[in-house]
């Protein structure tokens, strides 16, 4: 890829078709992220420390195939590209296993645990064969930073239009039905359709432009998966080592999946039985998705005016002023509830759209100071971070429901009550002064990033060696 053609602008057919997957991804992504605990506990009747057991087996699965994906998609070699098939090819399988997720067989006891870690573990294998190519994608399609920040805004825009139709689409389904289990799987299957329309879209808007090291030769050991995994493991250390820029994005991603994610779990916990309204739900879910569509390019334009840092710590200052208003305050009245969920939909908008756009430029860093990209490597590892971040999060949130006492469709003691706004308020709050200091000394900025790639451009045309860490 040349520097002119890398660093043109992306028309917006291919701005938008790519991002427009992130809206297919997000129906299953969001659906796991948001129902799947409550619906292991409320519907399918498993028990708080099973169902974190089933979530985090299938999280650390996924983990750990993240990096695998990585190195399969960057040695894939297809007329389509490298990446750009798996979104063809493993649409309809994950749209199979969602909707065998959330349905309920006639199966009690051990059988139901163990059905609900199996569909759970096979909808992430076929979410991590689509999801990571994709985003690897974006440090495939343009070497510009600004234009990563504009495409990661209009993926971000698009992940929360899938967000709002999962919010909207299952509690709607549920208040229609009345039967749970009936309305969870129909859901399933609605957006299971609807995602691999949307995936067949993205592939056909998409392409693979040419790039620094497509000449070079591809590796053909032949390693099991485990080796493999352990393999580019080791080599992933070895990148974190040298690239600090990546490291302080992993450091933050896991950190914050451990402590933020609780907030979202626990949310219908607290609707259903301290707010004790679910009717809430269908309005109150897809609130935040579409609030993050309308303001999502402000935080581009802070990260274009000032720097992705700023953005990024600007967005954590606003979360932590929603968390501690809903914890102090306990917003029954919709009114208050809404503006903090604004506050905090706003807030958390600027590290999701961030963190996708910083990613790609560390790519650019691994190759000014290592020589090589590895850019779905860095994507899978970065994804395995946060997975595994999801996996100890879902134990830990088992573990602290059956130790606050809680019971599923038993009315909740004040004390539960109050335990409950803790493990939603405080332990993301932390986390998120957390990465606030792991994120407040993050160097490439737009400056740095414009001489990192006039460097690479010199010693491509030059053949200089590269630069050492």
């Amino acid at each position: 890829m040349t520097s002119t053609a890398s660093a043109a602008p992306l028309s917006w057919a291919r701005r938008i078709g790519w991002a427009s997957g992130d809206a297919g991804i997000n129906f299953y992504w969001q659906g796991v992220g948001m129902f799947a605990y409550f619906f292991y506990t409320d519907v399918m009747g498993i028990s708080p420390m099973w169902a974190g057991i089933a979530f985090a087996a299938a999280s650390f699965w996924d983990a750990i195939t993240d990096p695998i994906m990585g190195a399969i998609a960057d040695r894939t070699r297809t007329r389509f590209g490298r990446f750009r098939p798996w979104l063809l090819f493993a649409s309809v399988p994950c749209a199979v296993s969602f909707a065998l997720m959330f349905w309920t067989p006639p199966l009690t006891g051990g059988w139901l645990i163990a059905y609900a870690i199996a569909t759970h573990i096979l909808l992430r294998t076929m979410l991590t064969a689509v999801g990571i190519p994709f985003s690897a994608l974006t440090a495939r399609m343009t070497h510009d930073s600004n234009e990563r920040g504009t495409i990661a805004m209009l993926r971000l825009m698009f992940a929360a239009t899938g967000a709002l139709a999962v919010s909207f689409t299952i509690p709607k389904l549920v208040e229609m039905f009345g039967d749970e289990q009936r309305a969870y799987f129909y859901a399933a299957c609605i957006l299971a359709t609807g995602a691999t329309i949307i995936l067949f879209i993205s592939f056909l808007s998409t392409s693979e432009p040419p790039t620094d090291d497509d000449e070079l030769p591809v590796p053909t050991q032949r390693r099991g998966i485990w080796q493999t995994f352990v393999v580019d493991l080791t080599g992933f250390w070895s990148t974190l080592r040298h690239n600090g820029p990546l490291a302080r994005l992993f450091a933050a991603v896991i950190l914050s999946g451990i402590t933020t994610a609780m907030n979202g779990k626990v949310l219908l916990y607290w609707i259903k039985y301290d707010l004790k309204d679910p009717s809430v739900m269908s309005w109150l879910l897809p609130l935040p998705a579409v609030w993050l569509v309308l303001i999502a390019p402000g935080w581009t334009w802070v990260a274009r005016r000032w720097s992705k840092r700023t953005a990024w710590l600007s967005g954590t200052a606003l979360s932590i002023v929603s968390l501690l208003s809903f914890y102090i305050i306990n917003p029954h009245d919709h009114a208050t509830l809404i503006v903090i969920t604004l506050i905090g939909a706003t807030g958390g908008s600027a590290g999701l759209i961030m963190f996708w756009s910083m990613l790609p430029d560390t790519v650019e860093y691994n190759q000014w100071v290592r020589g090589e990209r590895g850019e779905a490597k860095i994507f899978g590892f970065a994804t395995f971070g946060q997975k595994t971040a999801y996996a100890i999060n879902a134990l830990l949130l088992g573990q602290l429901l059956t130790a606050i006492g809680f019971v599923a469709d038993q009315p909740q003691s004040p004390e539960i009550l109050l335990d409950l706004r803790a493990i939603m308020c405080l332990i993301p709050l932390a986390g998120v002064i957390g990465t606030i200091i792991i994120m407040w000394r993050y160097p490439i900025t737009a400056d740095f990033h414009a001489r990192l790639r006039a460097d690479l451009a010199e010693r491509a045309k030059s053949n200089a060696p590269t630069a050492t860490a």
